[in-house]
């Protein structure tokens, strides 16, 4: 038996990346993994574990040096055993690097061969939701993991990358006081000294990334109707909350199974709600883990926004199980595949089985296509190195993605589609893909090229510009870069289906045309009298049409149009006035239209439009303008609607009376609409539920801002003791309504205490941006506090800080923020990355601002 040896205790010592190797982030590829067993011992009151793991690897190529990921831990016994009868010593010299690449060197050649590669280690429990982390909730500690996604390493050293699929097996010893759950069933348990040791099962081959457990003192139920066992968990006190969660997840499951053509792959599904956690939820197999205001839904008083939000997770996912799990992407530049792919299955198995929800109006691509305008955008397809490159630009890959496997279904036909992922899917079970494998599955099932258009979406920023004009029934379409007014950008094209919606007179008529250059021209069935470029709201491009087009199309919306492609046309509207090709008194004009809109989403989506300008253009000699222009707008919905909710009101509605209500407390100032709001507010913060869910977090923003220190204090109080994890988001968001300078720098401060989680620090900033005053001490909190907050973040989330203090449409605090955080890009490098964004957004608001201010002033003072 060949072995190597260190019987010595190693701290694994930090060194900079520039001594590392040319690709210092990514492992070295001499050796792989065959399979891993990890033992480890977990007890949630101290503050670090210990553990020890073999990994049974084979040495590809002869080599000196192996190489594992690893961060913050301590080693000794490192043994590398391999099944030769030349047994041999080799002292390690054993560098943990700061890119998270851990170097074993020997002295002696390590032959090519079958290997254990095995050691003890010690780690500190992270504290910022990252690795395995330890959190605090009802007074009891509980630990979790996350570790997606490169954070594995920080729980236990292992080849932290996708490629590796590997089975894992797990054994946990914890206090015999806490429950324990991993990915597999347990195969044993045995008790000694009031220690258990739970034995898990082998899981199937898996990255390291989806490896989980959870320690702590949990509740659980059952969860019934699906192939596999599965429970929902929960920390102490909140397992009636569970229910509806173990209703839906059958529904889901099903739902998904009969789309993949494949069950679920692995031994049993539990879902474990989490009351720290830094993203939604995460698919490790077979122990899913989601933030606990998402997964706990009480059933009898939720909203159908809180129903909607669960089952829309709920099946992200579980889409994952499929197209993320069972088939991996081979490294992280295909992390916007996974997450794109199971954001657009999350919708229609959504829209499948709770039509009532009406997750077809959600239009994702309504939110980054703006980003994705800017020059600072990077392709969602790109090369991954860190993990900074790997959030950078996370949201815009979830809906870009998504929006563009719509086009894609919308152009190659629903069955088709389905007939390629379930070609793929069985094709590549348990093995790592790249984009292309799904490109070639989806072209082989169409007989289209699909590769031709998704490449040119994925693997480039920003999108077309559908130039449509109309001559008879002559429609041509010309193609180039959509551009916000005055910027510069390098030319480029794409291959885009673009479906035209077009009537005359009772004839409607759609057309599809796979544009492949710069100009094609087609003939429609009759001469229209209205065209809409984008038909069902499936393109990801914008679209122009002449003046007279413009407003045929605007005259014929309302009757002629779906409400998913009216909300798409408002958005598209706003889009062409970045771009410059109308005036702002036009584009209010549009959106003041669709005030009146018989769809309340519609008039939802068109009264945020118009804040969102106003915010723009909104300056001190035009408040009373913008005020009574708003006010006027949303009256006609008020009266409509009612402040108050109606008996057997449509959901629709219900969702809309929160921005009415918000208009008339925050910009009429409406007396009566505040004390109603302060006096909802105490009773549910005296603990009666019988409110207006729909409102309450609306009401309890209000009744902060408005009220003073009693309010504060009692919203505080039943923040730190509630166990609702819905009601305890709300009141976060609501402190972050702190009205005086010394209320909003008690509660600023009390952020960074220990009350409050790493991950929940955004819902108390996104409130401080209320009012130019607010937003400034913000920004001075900020710059005073950086280390502190810096230090609190869970580490994905520090490159946002810049945008906490230079976001908006002020140069005076772009520069400030340049000023104080481009010293600080040597150490923080995305940080660089975020403060291109800010320059870019901060400069085309101001630009917006000065071309346009005259033209919104002119349309605001003719009312």
């Amino acid at each position: 038996m060949y072995r190597i040896v260190t019987a010595g205790l190693v701290t694994l010592s930090f060194v900079g990346s520039t001594d590392a190797l040319a690709n210092e982030y990514v492992l070295s590829k001499v050796a792989k993994p065959l399979s891993q067993s990890i033992k480890l011992n977990l007890d949630p009151v101290k503050d670090q574990f210990s553990g020890s793991t073999a990994i049974q690897i084979e040495v590809l190529e002869a080599t000196k040096q192996l190489q594992l990921n690893g961060l913050e831990y301590t080693a000794s016994n490192i043994q590398l055993d391999a099944k030769s009868a030349n047994n041999k010593d080799c002292q390690l010299d054993v560098i943990m690097q700061d890119t998270g690449v851990v170097l074993f060197n020997c002295p002696h050649t390590i032959e090519p061969g079958a290997y254990s590669f095995s050691m003890d280690f010690t780690a500190p429990y992270n504290r910022q939701s990252v690795g395995l982390y330890k959190t605090i909730d009802g007074g009891l500690p509980y630990l979790f993991t996350q570790f997606e996604m490169s954070d594995a390493r920080r729980s236990f050293p292992s080849f932290d990358e996708p490629e590796y699929k590997i089975p894992f097996q797990v054994t946990i010893t914890a206090p015999s006081t806490e429950k324990v759950y991993s990915n597999t069933p347990e195969l044993s348990v045995a008790t000694k000294d009031g220690l258990t040791t739970h034995v898990f099962a082998q899981t199937k081959p898996i990255s390291s990334y989806l490896v989980a457990y959870a320690v702590g003192q949990f509740e659980e139920i059952e969860v019934t109707g699906m192939k596999v066992p599965g429970r929902v968990i929960t920390t102490k006190g909140k397992i009636e909350l569970a229910k509806y969660a173990a209703e839906q997840m059958p529904l889901v499951l099903k739902a998904l199974e009969d789309y993949f053509g494949v069950d679920y792959p692995y031994q049993k599904l539990d879902s474990v709600a989490v009351p720290e956690f830094p993203f939604g939820a995460m698919e490790n197999a077979g122990l899913v883990t989601y933030r606990e205001d998402i997964l706990l839904v009480d059933e009898q008083t939720a909203s159908q926004n809180s129903k909607k939000t669960a089952v829309s997770i709920i099946a992200h996912e579980l889409a994952h199980q499929w197209y993320g799990n069972l088939v991996t992407m081979q490294w992280w530049n295909d992390l916007w595949l996974n997450e794109a792919f199971a954001s657009w299955m999350a919708a229609k198995v959504t829209e499948q089985i709770h039509p009532e929800f009406e997750s077809n109006l959600a239009l994702s691509k309504n939110y980054v296509m703006s980003l994705d305008a800017r020059v600072s955008t990077k392709p969602i397809r790109k090369p991954i190195k860190t993990e900074a490159d790997i959030m950078d630009g996370l949201g815009l890959a979830y809906s870009k993605g998504e929006a563009v496997l719509d086009m894609v279904e919308n152009y190659i036909g629903e069955a088709e589609f389905n007939k390629g992922i379930r070609q793929y899917i069985k094709d590549h079970a348990f093995q790592n893909t790249e984009a292309d494998d799904l490109w070639n599955a989806l072209s082989k099932a169409s007989g289209k090229d699909v590769g031709s258009i998704l490449s040119t979406f994925i693997e480039q920023s920003s999108y077309p510009l559908i130039d449509v004009s109309l001559a008879g029934d002559k429609l041509t379409l010309k193609q180039s870069r959509f551009v916000n007014a005055g910027t510069v950008a390098a030319k480029q094209s794409w291959t885009v289906p673009v479906s035209v919606k077009y009537g005359k007179g009772d004839k409607v008529a759609t057309e599809t045309i796979l544009l492949t250059s710069q100009s094609q021209t087609i003939k429609l069935a009759f001469s229209p009298d209205w065209i809409y470029p984008d038909s069902d709201a499936m393109g990801y491009y914008r679209w122009l049409l002449d003046e007279t087009q413009m407003s045929n199309l605007l005259a014929n919306a309302k009757t002629q149009l779906t409400a998913r492609e009216r909300k798409a046309l408002i958005s598209a509207a706003d889009a062409l006035l970045d771009a410059g090709f109308i005036s702002g008194g036009e584009l209010l004009n549009i959106l003041g239209a669709f005030i009146d809109d018989q769809h309340p989403q519609i008039v939802s989506a068109a009264l945020g439009y118009l804040q969102s300008q106003k915010r723009t253009f909104i300056d001190d000699t035009n408040q009373e303008l913008w005020a009574k222009f708003i006010a006027s707008r949303a009256q006609s919905a008020i009266e409509k609607y009612g402040v108050t909710a109606k008996v057997d009101e449509k959901s629709s509605i219900s969702k809309l009376r929160p921005t009415l209500i918000n208009l008339l407390a925050f910009e009429a100032k409406d007396k009566a609409t505040i004390a109603t709001a302060k006096k909802q507010a105490d009773l549910y913060l005296n603990g009666n539920n019988d409110v207006d869910q729909y409102l309450i977090g609306t009401y309890l923003n209000i009744a902060v801002y408005f009220g003073d220190s009693k309010v504060l204090a009692k919203v505080k109080a039943e923040f730190e003791v509630t166990k609702d994890p819905q009601k305890r988001t709300r009141l976060m968001y609501a402190l972050g309504y702190a009205p005086t300078e010394k209320l909003q720098n008690s509660v600023l401060a009390y952020s960074l205490t220990d009350k409050v989680n790493a991950p929940d620090l955004r819902y108390i900033f996104a409130g401080q941006a209320y009012t130019d005053e607010r937003k400034q001490r913000f920004r001075d909190w900020i710059y005073a506090n950086f280390s502190a907050i810096k230090a609190k973040l869970p580490p994905f989330a520090v490159a946002m800080i810049p945008s906490f203090t230079g976001s908006g449409c002020d140069l005076a605090a772009l520069d400030t923020t340049n000023t104080f955080f481009k010293p600080k890009v040597a150490q923080t490098p995305e940080f660089g990355r975020t403060l291109a964004k800010l320059d870019e957004s901060v400069k085309n608001c101001v630009s917006l601002k000065q071309r346009e201010l005259a033209s919104v002033e002119k349309y605001l003072n003719q009312l």
